[in-house]
């Protein structure tokens, strides 16, 4: 390092401790915690990201100077005599802050989550641009609506939007902070979600840009698509003719999927018609796969929330005597799904998908027809034209998802050698283009298990923080209502709108009771 590089290092810890910028009570907040030394072993065994000197506040000399730090995917790392201490960046929000006296001036990074902030500043512009470059990926950022306009939904709680800077097209997935703050497992899930679409990349999850994050409401932005459900397709189509080559396609594409996921050992965890949805930016025929709800389990813990999250009637037998999620679950759903793509004039309506069982006689009976080639006697005629298009082979795979006992359930791979899928795999393959792999987490469970740790720490000061947003949002409600209008949603339209789907039935209650309080009042 020349003189004149010693000179800006000393000029930005001179300029840092001179201002007084930040408060002594804000300054003492950190929020960096020391990580074991098992948990750093495994991150150490993947590519380091970002390392250099960096000022930042020291607590025991109570003064910026500078320490070493290295950034990892989703986790920073501070090294010090020593001792590392880490924060995982998904957990934090990013500010940009500048600092200037005179001539003299550093850029610097502001890291915050509810139990305090580090604070990271830089001797040279370039350096400052690296490092932001780096951690916006994974931290939260601010004022989504200042950056982007909302234009079309698409399903509830998607929209199509743009970037007003450069008018690029994105899509964006908004849940309510309120439903996290009443369901904290559904925050669970959703961030264990995010983690995993940071991490892997494939061609049937949609591919995450950024993570927006304000008072009333998370902005999940991916890639720019476009399509339907699933469901739609199958509702709009109850006659089955022009469907059963798409229906294979798109039940192969769900598996090399759930192949994908069992190799990372995660799971999808929640899959339904709703959740499929069919890529119309794609002249190929391309689903993805949305709304993921893969959480760990431990001995002892509760099922209970899966029974509020997914729809009953997909949910695989052996979740009744407390057996977790897991892959195996996941082709049970799968059998369900293709259950009602099979019969689509069974497929029930949305409001109704928790109080429908499959028959699984139906399928027997269908079988039985099918080898002795002998119809089945009281058929509708609409009935007789969507078994006619019904395979034998397409019966024997949704039989054998449908397996009550999971150890009899057919396999992924046995799935995937299925003779309904003799004939599409040259299509499925023109869709599988090489793309490149993301750098992938050290571990996601490492990363999931090191964020539920400090889930602790953070729900010490959640009722802190939920004081402070109430009256944030008393304050800003007048500002967001000015702001929205501009971007073509009221702001009272999308509050009503639901961003949790499958809390469908507490956002009906809460609306009832809010209309019963009007009506009182």
């Amino acid at each position: 390092m020349n003189s004149s590089d010693h000179q800006q290092q000393n000029s930005v810890g001179w300029l840092l401790n001179l201002v007084g910028k930040f408060s002594p009570k804000d300054l003492e907040k950190s929020n960096l915690k020391e990580i074991g030394e098992e948990y750093m072993k495994k991150i150490l065994l993947y590519p380091q990201l970002q390392s250099g000197n960096v000022f930042t506040y020291n607590q025991q000399k109570q003064e910026f100077s500078e320490k070493l730090f290295h950034i990892y995917p989703n986790i920073l790392i501070c090294q010090h005599d020593r001792i590392h201490t880490h924060l995982i960046l998904s957990n934090c929000s990013i500010q940009k802050e500048l600092i200037q006296y005179k001539e003299a001036k550093t850029y610097g990074l502001i890291i915050s989550n509810n139990l305090g902030n580090t604070y990271l500043f830089f001797p040279q512009f370039i350096q400052y641009r690296n490092w932001y470059k780096l951690m916006k990926q994974y931290c939260k950022l601010n004022d989504f609506f200042g950056k982007y306009k909302l234009t079309d939904r698409m399903l509830p709680g998607v929209y199509q939007c743009y970037k007003k800077s450069n008018n690029a097209q994105f899509t964006v997935q908004i849940y309510k902070m309120e439903d996290f703050e009443q369901w904290p497992e559904i925050e669970e899930v959703v961030h264990n979600e995010i983690q995993m679409l940071r991490s892997i990349k494939h061609q049937n999850l949609l591919q995450l840009r950024r993570v927006y994050e304000d008072d009333s409401y998370l902005f999940i932005l991916y890639e720019h698509f476009k399509g339907e459900s699933l469901y739609n397709l199958i509702i709009t189509n109850p006659l089955h003719e022009q469907l059963p080559s798409l229906f294979n396609q798109i039940v192969y594409q769900i598996l090399q999927l759930l192949k994908f996921l069992d190799k990372h050992q995660f799971y999808h965890g929640n899959l339904n018609p709703l959740n499929i949805i069919i890529n119309s930016n794609n002249q190929l025929l391309q689903i993805f796969m949305i709304n993921l709800s893969f959480k760990q389990y431990r001995i002892n813990d509760k099922l209970d929330w899966i029974l509020n999250r997914q729809i009953e009637g997909f949910i695989a037998p052996e979740f009744y005597n407390g057996v977790p999620p897991n892959i195996t679950s996941d082709l049970y759903s799968l059998g369900v799904l293709l259950y009602f793509m099979t019969f689509p004039s069974q497929l029930p309506s949305e409001k109704h998908f928790d109080k429908y069982e499959i028959d699984t006689t139906k399928i027997q009976k269908l079988l039985q027809k099918k080898f002795s080639q002998n119809p089945i006697e009281g058929n509708s005629p609409l009935d007789k034209s969507i078994e006619k298009n019904i395979s034998l082979s397409e019966l024997d795979l949704l039989s054998k998802l449908l397996y009550t006992n999971p150890k009899q359930r057919i396999t992924i791979s046995d799935s995937m050698k299925h003779h309904w899928f003799v004939n599409i795999k040259s299509k499925i393959k023109q869709l599988n283009v090489v793309k490149k792999k993301k750098v992938e987490l050290p571990s996601l469970r490492t990363i999931i298990e090191l964020r539920s740790q400090s889930e602790l720490d953070l729900k010490v000061q959640s009722q802190l923080s939920n004081n402070r947003r109430q009256s944030r949002l008393a304050v800003n409600q007048v500002d967001d209502f000015d702001l929205v209008p501009d971007e073509g949603h009221p702001l009272e339209q999308v509050a009503d709108l639901d961003f949790c789907q499958l809390l469908r039935s507490s956002t009906q209650l809460r609306k009832l009771q809010t209309l019963s309080n009007k009506s009182i009042g």
